[in-house]
């Protein structure tokens, strides 16, 4: 019987970690379907769904995982995931991408998420981080049908009327089109 999870690993960053949970993933004969993985402050993280064609245990999956560090290197937790495909969290929502930098302050995760969710507006991905007293943050989201995208914008903005917050919100494709990288080399 197949067997689907969801894999997370966290550790102090060193070189060779997503090469060692791959490696642990391929030799007990798992496909990776998705991965996610940052280091944050020195601190690795991953998170990844794995599918399985044969019948695998959690526990043989999160022991092979953590015989790629040290002892006790890697936590190292492990969930099923169910063969169905969940329905998304906003129906028929459309990709946004907002950008939001200007001076480090308190709460401003907080604000952000916190009228994102007033909205029904999902965050698909976070990432957001503070360099030099610079505050920076980049969501992916999922936008309801019929939420006026100017009046986000404009909303957002006003949770820091004084503070110098610069916030841009685009649609998915436009923010794909104007920041497209493109790594081939002409001849």
């Amino acid at each position: 019987m197949p067997a689907d999870f969801v894999l997370t690993v966290m550790s102090l960053d060193r070189v060779g970690i997503v090469a060692g949970v791959a490696q642990a993933i391929t030799g007990l004969g798992g496909n990776i379907d998705a991965i996610s993985q940052t280091v944050m402050q020195g601190y690795f993280t991953i998170i990844v769904t794995i599918h399985f064609e044969t019948e695998l245990d959690a526990e043989t999956l999160r022991d092979a995982v953590q015989k790629k560090g040290a002892p006790g290197e890697l936590e190292v937790s492990v969930k099923e995931r169910t063969a169905i495909e969940p329905a998304p969290v906003v129906a028929e929502a459309e990709r946004f991408i907002l950008t939001v930098s200007g001076p480090d302050r308190r709460g401003i995760i907080h604000r952000i998420c916190a009228y994102l969710a007033s909205r029904s507006i999902n965050i698909e991905d976070l990432y957001a981080y503070t360099e030099d007293s610079t505050f920076l943050l980049i969501a992916q989201l999922q936008v309801p049908p019929g939420l006026e995208v100017e009046r986000l914008q404009v909303d957002v903005e006003s949770l820091w009327r004084s503070e110098q917050m610069r916030v841009s919100l685009q649609h998915e494709n436009i923010f794909l089109a104007t920041n497209k990288v493109d790594f081939r080399q002409e001849g």
